[in-house]
Order: structure tokens, then sequence, then C-alpha cells
């Protein structure tokens, strides 16, 4: 078996029929479908068993509620295939993503393959959104120089595709560094496996190839504003700083630089969203993590003007000075627009 796809269910009955259907419509056969049923409330644990019933290659998991990372290493505990391709159940594929994954591995041998996406939100189709490298095969010296440098963050704050879905990666590759993912973590998880695979791969292949459909969803919670967000984010550098994956030479600036750039968009969201009364307890979050060490230490160059201050402020124990400066900036551009 080539292929081990893997989807993880949780209160998604809206979504799911769309996902598995786009899955079992590929034109390339020679894959099994892991449906993960994460402890979901709705019917979805129903819609999984009926298509189970219906196609012999799809495989279902039931289990207790334990999150996205516990769902995905059940899933990959379960799974055959050479390769694995994680769809999100509130997602789809083209018709030809398998097919196309098949092709290039077949052709190049490579160990990890990143397709590019469309979003989908509110019934329309964005234009494709590319990963940073050019199209082709890196390997050696290509991956220090090219993909290496923008894994987590650059000084530009650009950065890889984060994202597990949309890439089919060796499962041997892929399972060691699944399973070492902490299950607590709800925020960065993908971005937790997917870095130690880039490090360890040693051949990626970038596709320009737009294989995959995300969706946005009002609901998602990665749209809602958290203060735990801050602590999540701290537990996702210890799991990158304790992976056995090799890691370049400026992995400790770019962890610098995440932690900084993810307080910065948590303050920017508590500001956007005027949550001030929770102002005091991202400070105290931060205060006590990891950040309190790595804000300071981010570097940046092409950046706005407003991202400068507000980091700088940031960098200087302003937390509070950056919220509102950041609210403030929000005002203006409210009041410019309406003109």
């Amino acid at each position: 078996m080539f292929f081990s796809v893997i989807v993880p269910i949780y209160k998604v009955e809206k979504y799911l029929k769309r996902c598995v259907d786009t899955i079992l419509s590929q034109t390339f056969s020679d894959f099994e479908l892991i449906l993960v049923d994460d402890g979901s409330p709705d019917g979805c644990p129903g819609i999984c068993d009926a298509y189970a019933e219906k196609d012999s290659r799809i495989r279902v998991i039931h289990k207790e509620n334990g999150g996205l990372v516990s769902a995905r290493q059940a899933g990959i505990r379960l799974a055959q295939g050479e390769f694995v391709f994680n769809v999100d159940s509130d997602d789809a594929v083209t018709e030809n993503a398998l097919q196309s994954a098949y092709d290039i591995i077949s052709r190049t041998g490579a160990d990890m393959v990143s397709f590019a996406y469309r979003v989908y939100r509110g019934g329309a189709l964005s234009e494709p959104v590319y990963d940073m490298p050019e199209e082709g095969l890196y390997t050696g010296d290509a991956l220090k120089e090219k993909i290496y440098p923008h894994l987590i963050s650059d000084r530009n704050m650009e950065h890889m595709f984060y994202f597990l879905w949309g890439k089919a990666i060796r499962r041997t590759l892929l399972l060691p560094h699944q399973l070492h993912v902490d299950t607590a973590i709800s925020l960065g998880e993908d971005l937790s496996c997917a870095v130690p695979c880039y490090l360890a791969a040693e051949s990626v292949y970038m596709s320009r190839e737009e294989a995959y459909l995300y969706t946005i969803r009002d609901d998602s919670i990665s749209t809602t504003f958290r203060p735990e967000q801050i602590t999540q984010v701290a537990d996702v550098i210890s799991c990158l700083k304790a992976s056995d994956a090799p890691k370049p030479r400026d992995f400790d600036k770019q962890l610098a630089r995440y932690s900084c750039f993810m307080c910065f968009a948590i303050l920017a969201q508590l500001a956007e969203g005027k949550h001030f009364e929770s102002l005091k307890d991202v400070e105290n979050k931060i205060k006590a993590s990891v950040h309190q060490e790595e804000i300071p230490k981010a570097e940046f160059d092409r950046i706005t003007v407003k991202s400068k201050i507000a980091i700088s402020l940031m960098q200087k124990g302003r937390l509070k000075s950056a919220a509102y400066f950041l609210y403030l900036c929000k005002k203006i551009k409210c009041m410019w627009k309406r003109g």
C-alpha cells in the first residue's frame, strides 16, 4: 500500500462528507483512509461507520477525545502505507492529489512532498497560495541553504508552511516525530512535527500544484483569542528544543523570532478583540515562560514600522503599552477607511 490518508475528526459533521468524498474520488487508488473519531459528540461517528461499511479501504478508530495530536498519533500507529497524507476533516483535496504525490515520489525518491493550496471561505476559492521555495527537489546543501533558514521564522517574519496537511511524508520519517509531540499542544502542533521532519528528511520536493483546499471557518479555534495560547506556544518551543532531529546553526535564533512573533500576534488578537481584561493574565504567562528569555533575543529586518514599534515595546517588557499601541493602530486604520 502506498498511501495512508489520515483524517482526525471532531465536531465537523457539516464538513465531513465533503472531505471524505474528495478522498474517495482520487484518481490514484492505492491508499487506505483512516478516519479517527476523536470522541466527536455529533453525528461524525455514525458518518464514519457508514462510509466504512461501503468501502473496504476505510478504517475507523473511535477514541476518547484527546485533541488533534492524539488523534493523529492514533492514526499513524495504525497506518500501513509507505507514505502518509494528512487531511483535516473540514478541508478537501483535489482529485489528482495522491496521483501527483505518487508521480513526484516515483520520479525523485523524495521523503517529503509539499503542495500549494487554495483557501475555501464562504463558498469562494482563493488564488493558489505557494510556499516560499521554488518548485523542485531539495537535497544536501540546497536543503540547508533554501529550506532550513525559513523553517520557523526568518529575519523578515516569513516562514515555510507549518502545517502537516497537504504534504506526503514517508511514514518511517513521520512516525517518530509525530509520536514525540506532546498531546497537550493545541496551538503549533503541526509546527512541532513538520519542522523535525524537514530537518530529518534527506530530500524534499516543493510542488506548486494546488492539491489541497483549506477551509476557513468562523468558529475555528484558531480564530478565537485565548490567553493560554501563550503557554501553548512556549510548549511548542520546548518540544522543538527537545527534538532529536539535527538542527541548523541558526535554530535558536529562529525559535526566538517565533516566540516573539507569536506573542506579538496574540497581543494583536487581544487588541483587535478588545480583550483588555485578559492583558494581565497574558503578561503573567509571558513572564513565567520561556518567552521572557526568548523575546529580547529576537532580531528582525524587513518588517513594518508598526511591528517594529510593538516588538520594541515587548522587548523592553512594556507589554501593556504594546497592546494598547496595537489597538490604537487598529482604530486609526478603521477611521482612515471610513474617510
